[in-house]
């Protein structure tokens, strides 16, 4: 199991971007004044970040425990007690399924939280022009490339 420190520094790595994200939309709440549709979508994202910390610290809890489990089952091995290295062998597998379930559900959230972004960014006006005159200039750069002429033999 040596992936499982390396799974650990994953795990941590999420918490401490989502810490970020945290403190972003606290400051963006706080210094900025927001509309009612803005403080709804805001709503949605805490939601959503509040359930993936608690996610995010059963998998680290999970993962540690597998980690722990896993050393426990090397060295009663190590000493002959075949009986408590099988079963903490295998308690380690099961911690680790349970880490890497619960690990699936916190992407699936973390795509949800993903899609009240998007559609926070298609609501506002600026992002519509943006699209649209980058459409317009899109297909006017393609017109005013000269279209490829056949070439003549050399003669």
């Amino acid at each position: 199991f040596p992936a499982i420190p390396l799974m650990m520094i994953n795990f941590g790595n999420r918490y401490s971007l989502l810490a970020g994200l945290i403190r972003n939309l606290h400051d963006t709440v706080i210094n900025e004044k927001i509309s009612t549709d803005d403080s709804a979508r805001f709503f949605r994202q805490i939601a959503s970040l509040r359930q993936r910390l608690r996610l995010i610290a059963i998998i680290q809890t999970c993962s540690a425990l597998a980690f722990i489990f896993n050393l426990s089952a090397m060295i009663s091995l190590y000493f002959g007690i075949d009986g408590l290295g099988s079963w903490l062998f295998f308690s380690s597998i099961i911690l680790m399924v349970a880490a890497m379930i619960q690990f699936t559900i916190e992407i699936q959230i973390a795509n949800s939280a993903l899609d009240v972004r998007i559609s926070g960014l298609e609501e506002h006006q600026e992002w519509q022009d943006y699209l649209a005159t980058s459409k317009l200039r899109g297909k006017k750069s393609r017109k005013a490339m000269p279209s490829p002429s056949p070439t003549s033999p050399a003669g």
